[in-house]
């Protein structure tokens, strides 16, 4: 892994789905390892970009399947404290389930020059697979960190990895093992 073309997404880590409208318990079982994978990204140089939802009140598609959440500009909407936006991070607010659904964010990798993405966040069979579906079409290798995404229940995190496996070719490893690779890849 080449840290400098390696960027980790994170999805839809916000306050909503951990501890608000939309609380997932096993999202916040997976904030330590995230919290760690993020921290070594940081001190390899490896890029962290926050793939948050930022939805219309009142208007976003996705809010009729879901209900009201993440509404930009809310605390629900933010980065949950523990994960520690720094400002080195990037932030691409996204309206749909997808992180690059009409939003910059293949341009923010493009311009860092970015041919990889580490999936990490909520959920793996919806958010983090409609994300690593647009980045396979697009051409970026992507890798899955397993012990730092997760879902509502353990069936829809194991067919999330799965399909992101079997279809997009995602590698799948652990935080340890992802940190490691961080050390080796300068």
């Amino acid at each position: 892994m080449d840290n400098k073309k390696t960027a980790i997404l994170v999805v839809d880590m916000l306050n909503d789905f951990i501890t608000g409208k939309l609380k997932c318990d096993r999202g916040a079982a997976i904030v330590p390892q995230t919290a760690k994978l993020l921290d070594a990204a940081r001190k390899n140089g490896v890029k962290v970009i926050f793939c948050n939802d930022a939805h219309i009140k009142g208007a976003d598609h996705e809010l009729k399947l879901w209900g009201e959440h993440a509404i930009a500009g809310t605390h629900g909407a933010q980065v949950i404290p523990q994960l520690g936006l720094c400002s080195d991070d990037y932030v691409v607010p996204k309206r749909r389930y997808s992180g690059f659904f009409h939003t910059d964010l293949d341009l923010l990798l493009k311009e860092l020059d970015i041919d990889t993405v580490i999936m990490t966040g909520l959920h793996t069979h919806m958010c983090v697979r409609h994300t690593a579906a647009d980045a396979y079409c697009l051409g970026y290798g992507i890798i899955a960190a397993k012990d730092a995404t997760d879902a509502f229940t353990q069936e829809d995190r194991d067919i999330g990895l799965k399909y992101l496996k079997d279809i997009y070719g995602a590698e799948i490893y652990t935080v340890d093992e992802l940190t490691a690779m961080f050390t080796d890849g300068k």
